[in-house]
């Protein structure tokens, strides 16, 4: 059960790590329901193509990176069997480009893999510690997630969603070593009514020690979104 980066196999070995978390709580239908066992590409039809914008923000590019906004093309294929989907999945443009990654029977939308990936990389490389320790504690956050249903405004109609919350590094047993940003903050909305199930994938890390005011976001939206809070 393992994240790595943003190509090849990652999208497989994260969504298997997620299926694994899934079955071990058979009986929570909540949040790891509606994140791991619905087929979110059920409503895409081949040939459509999904797209989401990528936006990251920061308070000190000097100490946290450079600020940047790119897309992210989901493109479904072929139809097989069981509602599974062949997929050409397309991380950044230009020179941020990953290779494209062309995927083969998935009914789980792989862009949940994205967002799992990069919140592991991006909190160990903030706040340090063994990567599989972290993908763990990750990982069992969801089994504790607040689960809230909210509207969402999609191409201009209001539509049912959900609105998933976690913050899985609070209170853990190595939170003093996690420099500040153990409140790390990971917010999920899903709707039935929009292509692939994602509106919105949110990861707010805020450092907690003054003057500093350190601040990141990482933010996955689908296109046609609008309305959505701006992190605090």
């Amino acid at each position: 059960m393992r994240f790595y980066g943003l190509g090849g196999a990652v999208l497989i070995a994260a969504l298997v790590l997620g299926s694994q978390v899934v079955s071990a709580t058979a009986a929570d239908e909540k949040a790891t329901d509606l994140i791991f066992e619905h087929k979110h590409l059920a409503n895409v039809e081949a040939g459509k193509t999904i797209d989401y914008k990528f936006s990251r923000t920061v308070t000190d590019p000097q100490i946290l990176g450079q600020a940047f906004n790119d897309d992210i093309t989901l493109k479904v294929v072929s139809d097989k069997e069981d509602g599974k989907k062949d997929l050409d999945l397309q991380i950044y443009t230009g020179e941020r480009a990953r290779d494209l990654q062309k995927l083969e029977k998935f009914s789980i939308n792989p862009v949940f893999a994205v967002y799992f990936s990069q919140a592991i990389a991006t909190f160990n490389q903030l706040a340090g510690g063994q990567t599989n320790y972290l993908q763990k504690s990750f990982s069992d956050g969801w089994l504790k997630a607040k689960v809230d249903p909210v509207k969402v405004t999609y191409n201009g109609k209001e539509v049912d969603a959900f609105h998933i919350s976690m913050t899985p590094y609070v209170g853990d047993k190595y939170e003093s070593k996690m420099q500040g940003w153990e409140g790390a903050k990971y917010d999920v909305i899903v709707s039935k009514d929009v292509p692939g199930e994602i509106v919105d994938l949110l990861a707010t890390y805020h450092n907690r020690y003054p003057p500093a005011k350190l601040k990141l976001t990482e933010r996955i939206t689908l296109a046609g979104v609008s309305g959505l809070e701006t992190p605090q």
